[in-house]
């Protein structure tokens, strides 16, 4: 006899007994029913039964959403588990309260559904997680990008001889304070991707733009990031390559990250080849570096978040950047991948579609 026609029976004392034992440590509700949705097992932490013995007849304690559709819809489907977020209220307490609900259809050996697990959760506490999240991204969007910014714009200033001559020692010491600026507006531009994504708040302002004018500019602003280590960049164009619709400051970061990542992975005096080429509806681009070979299993993981292969610069910051950029890459409809580069370095290849 399989599980299902133990539960289903109408001798299931013992079962009562286990799932009464089973629930009282559980934080949620746990209902099971019928194929009918009539309650058979609840240990009614937010529901209580109030001779409402069929689960579609709690509709109305849930706002905005009609339920019993919902159910409807998933009995008649192919799919095993229906998930919800709803608003319950608790006419008891007078509250409504966030919930999570999950269903899941038990099956006999034959296949056959007879009958639904259901477990509400109370996320209360999850959305006050996320409200002080989303505190913590306006406090570096405001209360710590906007100070770097201006530090960055009066060391540049400086460096410039806009205030007058300064002596070449000072202008070492300043343009070590620059690039530590510049270091940390970059982090915490990484910083605010990650959270953006996690809160659904990632939004794309696209317009036409020439992807080969973006690496370029983005080049030319890292130079003094380059020359730290004697590196340079060289840039291969293959073909004709149109303006396509991107988000211009978002994949502009990209180019950004990948530029640094192949910095750091690489030794002093060499080169970062960057190739773009139109490949029938893509456009694709390289980034090279000649530093230190990994293996193929370590390359599939590096945009996954906090994972990194350097051995040399082992910071959570740097898994961070190229998990952003797969997560602005794929929000463009687009694609990345890393390989090994004829076992002298590492090659990262992202494709963004022309249309």
């Amino acid at each position: 006899m399989d599980f299902s026609s133990i539960l289903f029976s109408k001798n299931n004392e013992i079962l009562k007994e286990a799932f009464t034992h089973i629930s009282k440590y559980s934080s949620g509700e746990i209902i099971i029913t019928d194929e009918k949705f009539n309650i058979l097992f609840q240990n009614s932490r937010y529901i209580f039964k109030d001779n409402k013995f069929n689960i579609l007849n709690l509709t109305p304690e849930f706002i905005n959403q009609n339920l019993k559709i919902n159910f409807e819809n998933f009995k008649n489907s192919e799919k095993n588990h229906l998930f919800l977020k709803l608003i319950f209220n608790d006419k008891k307490n007078i509250i409504n309260i966030p919930i999570e609900v999950h269903i899941c259809k038990i099956r006999n050996k034959r296949n056959t559904v007879k009958g639904y697990s259901i477990i509400i959760q109370d996320i209360t506490q999850e959305i006050k997680n996320r409200i002080q999240k989303e505190t913590f991204i306006d406090i570096i969007t405001h209360d710590l990008k906007n100070p770097i910014r201006a530090n960055i714009q009066v060391l540049e200033l400086i460096i410039n001889n806009k205030f007058g001559e300064i002596e070449e020692n000072v202008r070492t010491i300043l343009d070590e304070l620059l690039n530590s600026c510049k270091f940390i507006n970059y982090m915490a531009d990484n910083l605010l991707i990650r959270y953006k994504n996690e809160f659904n708040t990632y939004e794309l302002q696209k317009e036409k733009y020439s992807i080969v004018n973006l690496v370029k500019e983005k080049c030319n602003k890292l130079n003094n990031i380059l020359e730290r280590k004697h590196q340079t960049t060289e840039l291969i164009v293959r073909g004709e390559i149109k303006d396509i619709n991107i988000d211009i400051e978002e994949i502009g970061k990209v180019i950004n990250n990948l530029i640094i990542n192949a910095s750091e992975q690489s030794t002093e005096y060499s080169k970062i080849i960057i190739e773009i080429e139109n490949k029938k509806d893509n456009i694709n681009v390289s980034i090279t570096d000649f530093g230190y070979p990994k293996k193929q299993e370590h390359l599939n993981e590096i945009f996954e978040e906090y994972i990194t292969c350097s051995n040399k610069f082992r910071k959570i910051g740097f898994s961070l950047e190229l998990y952003n950029c797969r997560r602005i890459i794929e929000a463009h409809n687009g694609n990345i991948k890393a390989q090994d580069s004829n076992n002298k370095g590492t090659q990262i290849t992202f494709s963004l579609p022309v249309c």
